[in-house]
């Protein structure tokens, strides 16, 4: 399995036709139109279909991945699978995705080798440990890039098992004496050298593309792991072609903003011991002071305060942000385009690309703006708490709620039997409950975290917040402040 989770973590809907512009944007140079048709395998760990597991169902949901900083993925098409869990993904663009069925995901680096490129998701039979998101192993065919990477990152991990004493004593992280941390360090100093070699011929992939950006920084973060900051011989020769992509298709790659981060490791350390006021350059958007001290370029400096976010200084490039973001670079225009897409996914316009289900099995559409301030209860059955704060809100709606307010309920069930019977908890049947279900989309737009929850929408259909006080914790006396503050 290539380990993308280990090698992003150092780091910290639009409808389909608006999002394949903004996709095509991203990913491609002028011209370019790299596409490859992608077979699907998805199966248990036993080798059957997963689609016959009861909580599985039999539909993957497709989210592209804006960029490899933020890694934010939106919403982009469904596939289904037939019953032998199988199904075609054709004319997939270059670039990373990622599959959901909730409550598992698979991360997929598309780059066309061929023309069918076969993969094979695996539903995992273990405890997942959150509602969405937990990752889940893609299995490669041999020859395939995936399995070149796989290779490395379990050669590399074996090393770095083995060394694990030695890492400790040489760092001083456990006690040892000067005789044992020279030997630790010279046991770290051996296995780079001897790395070097084995690392050579694992590198088999051509440098500079999605793939062989996994492999560089998977290097390097091995490399820093043994307190190399240098780029050993192997790695060097290997990219040793000059990466003629642009910002955006570099940014685009999570391997190259992880390797980026691993090279540029605390860039700011040399100016703090010079006593620059690097921070109050920052804050400030000082661009000369900045190009003059680390010798970047106007890209570069937004590369360094976008990754920056993930940092203990993150207010400080939030603040260059906020006054840099008309910068007319191609770093600074990706990022806005980027932020964009985010943003209208978790606004109410957006709710309009979806139907909702009613409670008699019709769908109507999602938009939001009745002229009401509107109160959504996330919530799915078995959910003591959920039941717990519906019960309350009904009796405020009720009992003393303006009549400018109203409310309904959205499930987030997984499957009929769920809806059915978060369904049978209405006191009546005009009570407005809406399906989400599984749908990572649906989760996206109410940015669901866990339930219950509650959402907040405004007259003019715009979203008051995603993540209101809970009926029982305060809501009613903030949806009394927005409604006041909004006259």
């Amino acid at each position: 399995m290539v380990d993308l989770e280990r090698v992003m973590q150092k780091r910290f809907c639009t409808s389909w036709g608006i999002l394949q512009v903004w996709l095509a944007m991203f990913w491609f140079p002028a011209g370019a139109s790299a596409q490859s048709d992608v077979f699907l395998q998805w199966l248990d760990e036993s080798g059957n279909p997963a689609c016959e597991l009861p909580d599985a169902g039999s539909t993957l949901h497709v989210s592209a991945w804006l960029d490899g900083v933020t890694q934010t993925a939106i919403q982009a098409e469904d596939l289904v699978v037939d019953s032998t869990g199988t199904c075609l993904w054709p004319q997939v663009l270059t670039g990373v995705y990622t599959l959901e069925a909730l409550p598992w995901s698979w991360t997929l680096v598309i780059e066309p080798q061929s023309e069918v490129d076969t993969m094979t998701l695996i539903w995992p039979s273990r405890q997942f440990q959150r509602l969405r998101k937990n990752p889940s192993k893609v299995k490669y065919v041999e020859g395939h890039p995936g399995s070149a990477v796989d290779s490395l990152s379990s050669w590399l991990n074996q090393q770095l098992d083995s060394l694990d004493l030695d890492q400790l004593m040489a760092s001083g992280a456990v006690g040892a004496n000067e005789s044992q941390g020279a030997t630790a360090r010279d046991a770290l100093k051996l296995a780079l050298d001897e790395g070097n070699r084995e690392i050579a011929s694992h590198l088999t992939l051509t440098p500079h593309t999605l793939w062989g950006d996994l492999m560089a920084s998977l290097v390097r973060e091995w490399q820093l792991s043994l307190g190399e900051s240098e780029d050993i011989e192997a790695l060097k020769a290997w990219e040793e072609p000059k990466d003629e992509r642009s910002w955006t298709a570099q940014l685009n790659s999570p391997g190259w903003c992880s390797s980026w981060e691993l090279q540029n490791d605390h860039w700011w350390d040399d100016l703090e011991q010079n006593r620059q006021p690097w921070r109050s350059w920052v804050a400030t958007g000082d661009v000369d002071s900045l190009c003059h001290a680390t010798g970047w370029s106007l890209d570069e400096l937004h590369v360094a305060m976008w990754l920056g976010e993930g940092q203990m200084w993150s207010r400080w490039a939030q603040s260059w942000w906020d006054l840099r973001w008309k910068d007319q670079c191609e770093v600074a225009e990706m990022r806005r385009d980027s932020e964009q897409a985010r943003r209208y996914v978790l606004t109410g316009q957006s709710w309009g690309d979806v139907m909702w289900m009613m409670p008699d099995d019709n769908l109507e559409p999602a938009w939001v703006g009745d002229g009401d301030w509107r109160i959504w209860l996330v919530t799915r059955s078995g959910s003591i708490a959920g039941i717990r704060e519906w019960s309350i809100l009904r009796s405020w709606m009720s009992n003393q709620a303006p009549n400018d307010v109203s409310w309904g309920v959205l499930s987030v069930d997984a499957n009929e039997d769920g809806w059915e019977e978060t369904l049978s908890q209405r006191e009546q049947i005009r009570e407005r409950i809406r399906w989400v279900g599984r749908d990572p989309s649906w989760w996206d737009r109410l940015d669901v975290s866990g339930v219950p929850q509650v959402l907040v929408v405004r007259p003019d259909g715009k979203i008051q917040t995603h993540h209101a006080s809970l009926p029982s914790e305060g809501l009613f006396a903030e949806l009394k402040r927005w409604r006041l503050t909004a006259q």
